[in-house]
């Protein structure tokens, strides 16, 4: 193939893509109409795609947005004169906008979006939409100062991301503050860079007070196998919430720690039994199913067990507080159970089946509690 044939077959390729994400697009919105009133449709459509609750929330969100208020945008994306990312940009950009103002902003963007790079198209959005609304702009403001907050994004290889939503003064505050200190600690004997500096300093300002010891207790929750833990074997561990970790990091974390023995299944490497009689279940059964199901157990979630709802699989008292009868769900998904026609039992300790509200069925099996389990 020539040059041109080759870039001509890449043109053709992205927009059928773009042809058939708005088909996605239109077929989503169609659904989402014709379920109007049911609070918990959209747990059909996540254990049938394999998509996550809130990747759903928003790709229905969109689909009727772009249906709805923005059918240029579609019409553009189906004809392959715009990406599914500049369809994304006009959604995002107008979504706190009146279906007028929206148009208004499309209409713009639109006439000039096949021509531009997705970074020149955002910024064109964003001058368009203080244009046309200036004083929802600055209200906008507003709104997204009150919705400071901060989470974790789970990486790889032994690291995370910590992220803070902030006012810009602030963020930036912050940031000048840890750069200052780490510029002031920095020495031509010290190996790390200044970047690595700056990431010490942010973590001991939070972790810890200026003699060192640490101003809140926090637990973190490791899995690790004995033969890890005494260097005969490098099986990865376990951290909760995180997920696998290196046998190194691992042995590292549980050099100062308190110790809960849990045993598991040697073929399958699934926890075994634990069972009370009361209702509200114990400390130690709690810390047992986490360490099991390390999720929620609703197709498709991964909200960790920790942070999710212990539930009686068959409602307590006919089913028993135990291993055998409970699983973590989370919020949302605690609520599909028990609120919707969805079905759930727990053949065996560990292993979930479900039958959604179209007759669809699923099945969670127990994982092991440090992951794939080594070749013997």
């Amino acid at each position: 193939m020539e040059v041109v044939e080759f870039l001509d077959a890449l043109a053709y390729h992205d927009k059928q893509i773009a042809y058939h994400q708005a088909q996605l697009m239109r077929t989503l919105a169609d659904y989402a109409i014709a379920c109007e009133g049911e609070e918990f449709f959209d747990a059909e459509i996540a254990a049938a795609m394999r998509w996550t609750s809130r990747w759903t929330s928003d790709q229905v969100a969109m689909a009727l947005d772009l249906a709805s208020k923005l059918p240029a945008t579609l019409d553009a994306l189906e004809k392959g004169e715009i990406d599914f990312y500049k369809a994304r940009v006009l959604y995002d950009k107008t979504m706190p906008l009146t279906a007028e103002l929206a148009a208004q902003v499309e209409e713009r963007v639109l006439a000039k979006a096949p021509d531009l790079t997705s970074a020149q198209m955002r910024q064109l959005t964003n001058r368009v939409v203080m244009r046309v609304d200036p004083e929802g702009q600055r209200e906008r403001a507003e709104q997204r100062k009150a919705q400071r907050c901060m989470g974790i994004d789970a990486l790889e290889d032994d690291v995370a991301r910590v992220w803070a939503f902030l006012p810009a003064h602030l963020a930036t505050a912050c940031y000048a503050r840890v750069d200052a200190i780490a510029r002031q600690v920095k020495t031509p004997s010290d190996p790390r860079t200044l970047d690595q500096i700056r990431a010490d300093v942010f973590a001991d300002l939070l972790l810890a007070t200026p003699d060192g010891a640490s101003a809140v207790k926090v637990e973190l929750y490791v899995a690790i196998s004995a033969a890890t833990v005494m260097g005969l074997s490098e099986q990865p561990g376990e951290l909760a919430g995180y997920g696998p970790i290196t046998a190194d990091l691992a042995r590292e974390l549980a050099g100062d720690s308190t110790w809960r023995r849990l045993l598991t299944e040697p073929v399958t490497g699934a926890a075994l039994e634990f069972g009370t009689s009361t209702y509200r279940p114990p400390k130690a059964l709690r810390r047992f199913i986490w360490a099991r199901d390390r999720t929620c157990r609703h197709p498709g979630c991964m909200r960790p067990a920790q942070k999710s709802e212990l539930d009686h699989t068959e409602p307590f008292p006919l089913g028993h507080t135990s291993e055998a009868n409970m699983g973590p769900f989370c919020k949302r998904h605690h609520r599909v159970k028990h609120r919707t026609a969805w079905e759930v039992t727990q053949p065996t300790p560990g292993t979930f089946c479900f039958r959604s509200p179209a007759g669809k069925t699923y099945r969670r099996d127990p994982e092991p509690v440090l992951g794939d389990l080594p070749p013997f």
